[in-house]
């Protein structure tokens, strides 16, 4: 079971990190009509899109990742606040808009993030954490 944790966490990583570094660099992939669609994403947000902050906060997930990798305590509920925090961002950040190549791995990253999240939590996985020192 822990062989298949693991690549649950690398793909959940790799995943997150296609979606924010990968695909902002690949715009040939998106159609003319997705990129004009996509310049509305964050439309009526009620907070600056483009502070650094905000960045600070996708960035979350890739400490968490490296943390569960090797089953340390604290990875499995930095995991949880980002997702505790993604959940609530839906209300401030404004319309999302993405395109197809984008939906694919955001979709991926959020069914890897709760099979690793039900795994960490609620499986008999979750005794590798209680482990002292971690």
């Amino acid at each position: 079971m822990t062989t298949q944790y693991r690549i649950l966490v690398a793909a959940a990583f790799l995943f997150h990190a296609i979606v924010l570094f990968v695909l902002p660099k690949l715009q040939f992939l998106f159609s003319a009509d997705s990129m004009q669609m996509m310049r509305y994403g964050g439309h009526g947000a009620h907070v600056a899109m483009n502070h650094p902050i905000l960045f600070g906060l996708y960035l979350l997930p890739f400490p968490a990742f490296l943390a569960l990798y090797f089953f340390k305590n604290w990875g499995r509920y930095l995991l949880l606040s980002f997702l505790f925090v993604a959940l609530l961002d839906s209300f401030f950040f404004g319309v999302s808009i993405s395109g197809p190549p984008e939906t694919f791995f955001g979709y991926g990253a959020s069914l890897l993030d709760g099979a690793i999240m039900g795994l960490i939590f609620l499986s008999p996985l979750k005794e590798r954490f209680s482990k002292p020192l971690n």
